[in-house]
């Protein structure tokens, strides 16, 4: 009996020879492993052992290897099958995870814009009750001054009458009333003429949201990270920053010579501040006793204005608009930088030997000694608080910033028993404090990308720049030896300007060194 089950015996048609035309595919190399025409044979296989495909055929359907064969193509087929799910599903997935993100680009700029609404309605309330007040005092005057006129019209009134009716005895007594009257009425002029009412009012940009603007050119960051199924999806991130845990590099870029040759008596920049990527505005504490502007483009002084005493620190309130400490005068100066011209808009006297100042959320803070003390003031110089006055705090701070954030005041105090950066709140709490180890005088402080911030050391020309968190722990940091005074830095550009002297710390700082850099 046969050992398989009978099946209809179909005549085979043997399929042609790709090389060889019209030739069957008749033979079986098993050296090979490969069909074979007879004119394959004869040409390629000689040596071989070729079988007859007929011959071998007739058991095919009981062998091993067919059911080897159709079981691979099963599981392949079957594996293929899945990877065509899969493919679909990970289409559902990124069309999914694209319409996630977007969905949270939206809705940053949504919160975005809330604030913006907020902080919006908040300074034009402001305005609203300023112009308020202003009216509301505008009518009060108006009132005053409408019951004087109509007291005065009625009492003129009156005399006309009498002098007409020739009542010369009340005329007497009517006449010495009325004159200690418009006495009275006279001093009262002048009170209301004396009273200023009308106030001018301008918008200031707020600086932080300006550089912000400058530094970034897009909400945020798209990257890809690998999901469970091994391809990439776009997912948000916020823009990276360096990191305060690397070391940070200085490489010089340019030397900078300040003084003109109408000057006599060397520059001693002791403030610097970048108003726009292409000018910085110094403060010249020499005999020169002025405040210059440099164009880093056009590289020259393009504008200089002349000051009564020597000007000491600059800070910026707008792309064109700063004010500069005269401690001399101890007086703050309103400035603004107009067609490259300086030009000097206001003279603010706070009666305090003033040196270093920022700006921060419409706000002064300035540095002042004898004795040490810090004050925060409004931009009309109003003091709204004052940080120490008994040199408990301070001994002699010469320098002070503000963190970009606006929420931390960093001071640096020369003092002799003092030498230390503090971080204060705005209430005058010391969060934090760096003290260096050595000697030395600590002059100017600045933050970087990073939220560290470099400090200025006048001492032996080894370590005189020094790197510290904004917690004030020391960081890593290479740079020449030299000594530097004053410095500011460009996040847009990342130019750090740092005014310096190749010789003793106590000769004039009579150049600006130029630095990129970068982290590693």
């Amino acid at each position: 009996m046969p050992t398989t089950p009978s099946v209809p015996i179909v005549k085979d048609e043997f399929d042609s020879c790709d090389d060889h035309g019209d030739e069957k595919l008749k033979f079986y190399c098993k050296e090979h492993d490969i069909v074979a025409c007879s004119v394959c044979v004869t040409l390629n296989h000689r040596l071989c052992t070729m079988d007859y495909i007929p011959k071998l055929s007739k058991h095919i359907l009981d062998s091993e290897e067919l059911n080897e064969i159709m079981s691979e193509m099963k599981a392949l087929e079957d594996n293929y099958k899945s990877q065509i799910k899969r493919v679909k599903d990970e289409m559902k997935a990124i069309s999914q995870n694209h319409d996630d993100v977007v969905k949270a680009i939206h809705q940053f700029r949504k919160e975005i814009n809330t604030r913006l609404d907020e902080m919006e309605k908040h300074v034009v309330k402001e305005a609203d009750n300023i112009l308020l007040k202003q009216q509301t005092n505008l009518n009060d005057l108006s009132t005053g001054v409408q019951e004087i006129t109509d007291k005065l019209t009625e009492k003129r009134k009156h005399i006309d009458n009498l002098i007409q009716r020739k009542c010369l005895d009340k005329l007497f007594v009517e006449m010495k009333e009325t004159k200690k009257q418009v006495e009275e009425m006279r001093m009262k002029q002048k009170q209301y003429s004396r009273v200023d009412v009308f106030q001018t009012v301008s918008f200031v940009k707020n600086k932080y949201i300006v550089d912000m603007l400058d530094r970034h050119n897009q909400l945020g960051e798209l990257i890809t990270k690998k999901t469970s199924m091994g391809e990439h999806v776009p997912v948000m991130k916020p823009t990276s920053t360096p990191s305060e845990d690397k070391t940070l590099n200085l490489e010089t870029v340019e030397d900078i010579d300040l003084n003109s040759s109408s000057e006599n008596t060397e520059c001693h920049i002791t403030g610097i501040e970048v108003i726009n990527p292409d000018k910085i505005v110094v403060c010249d504490h020499s005999d020169n006793k002025n405040v210059k502007c440099y164009d880093t483009v056009q590289k020259k002084v393009v504008s200089e204005i002349k000051l009564d005493n020597s000007p000491f620190d600059v800070a910026a309130i707008t792309d064109d608009k700063f004010v500069v400490t005269v401690p001399n005068d101890r007086s703050i100066h309103f400035m603004s930088l107009r067609n490259q011209r300086i030009v000097s808009d206001r003279k603010v006297n706070i009666n305090e030997d003033c040196y270093g100042i920022a700006y921060s959320k419409d706000k002064l803070v300035v540095s002042c000694v004898n004795p040490g003390k810090v004050l925060i003031l409004d931009l009309q110089g109003k003091v709204l608080k004052r940080l120490n006055g008994d040199n408990s705090l301070f001994n002699c701070p010469r320098y002070v910033i503000m963190n970009t954030a606006g929420t931390s005041i960093y001071v640096s105090d020369m003092g002799y028993t003092m030498k230390a950066v503090k971080q204060l709140d705005w209430q005058g709490n010391v969060l934090n404090t760096y003290q260096p180890a050595q000697g030395g005088h600590l002059r100017n402080i600045c933050e970087l990308d990073d939220g560290t911030f470099l400090v200025c050391m006048n001492q032996d020309r080894d370590n005189n720049l020094r790197r510290v968190s904004d917690s004030c722990k020391p960081c890593k940091i290479t740079i020449d030896s030299w000594y530097p005074e004053a410095m500011a830095y460009c996040k847009k550009s990342r130019r750090l300007y740092v005014s310096y002297s190749e010789r003793e710390f106590f000769d004039p700082k009579h150049r600006i060194k130029i630095f990129k850099i970068d982290w590693c």
